[in-house]
């Protein structure tokens, strides 16, 4: 004797939508960073959307000190900033050791595969990471909205830029799950 099998409705998930699933992912990565400040992940996606690359910012890959006592105990500009509060961050990153998530998803990605694609990032750019991503070959960036203060960055001017070289540039503002 052969048993019915009954089917029931599933009741309706919201499925996320692409930038969503790609911003979670940026989160996730940005999680791996060593940087006790400003822990930022990437994801550089395709025109289909299949990751190509991630990034997270921190430094070079092999380079000593060990990481685990957080960034102010090997980056200047960390240190610099923790013991001028009232001061904050300058924009000048020339004495950071780290490589910013956006450069470290890019540098590792093939370009041929990125073009026409999608950057997604969790927090503000840079000058520097905005005229990496400006010459990728990429044609959207995505940008969370950052929950601290990123003023340093002046990324609202680095967003104009990416315009003007073509990219449509999105601010994520959902929040992360």
């Amino acid at each position: 004797m052969s048993a019915s099998l009954r089917s029931f409705p599933l009741p309706k998930a919201s499925r996320p939508t692409w930038d969503d699933t790609w911003m979670n992912v940026a989160r996730v990565r940005a999680a791996r960073s060593p940087c006790s400040r400003d822990q930022v992940g990437a994801v550089v996606v395709s025109a289909s959307n299949r990751i190509i690359d991630t990034g997270y910012n921190g430094p070079p890959a092999g380079w000593q000190p060990i990481h685990s006592d957080g960034c102010t105990a090997w980056c200047p500009r960390a240190a610099q900033a923790q013991l001028s509060h009232a001061h904050g961050l300058v924009q000048d990153y020339s004495d950071c050791y780290s490589l910013h998530a956006e450069a470290n998803a890019l540098m590792f990605s093939d370009r041929r595969l990125r073009e026409g694609g999608t950057i997604y990032v969790t927090s503000g750019t840079c000058s520097g990471c905005a005229k990496l991503v400006a010459n990728s070959g990429l044609a959207r960036a995505v940008y969370a909205t950052a929950d601290r203060d990123i003023s340093h960055r002046d990324s609202a001017r680095w967003y104009d830029f990416l315009q003007d070289c073509g990219l449509e540039v999105l601010h994520y503002e959902r929040p992360i799950a």
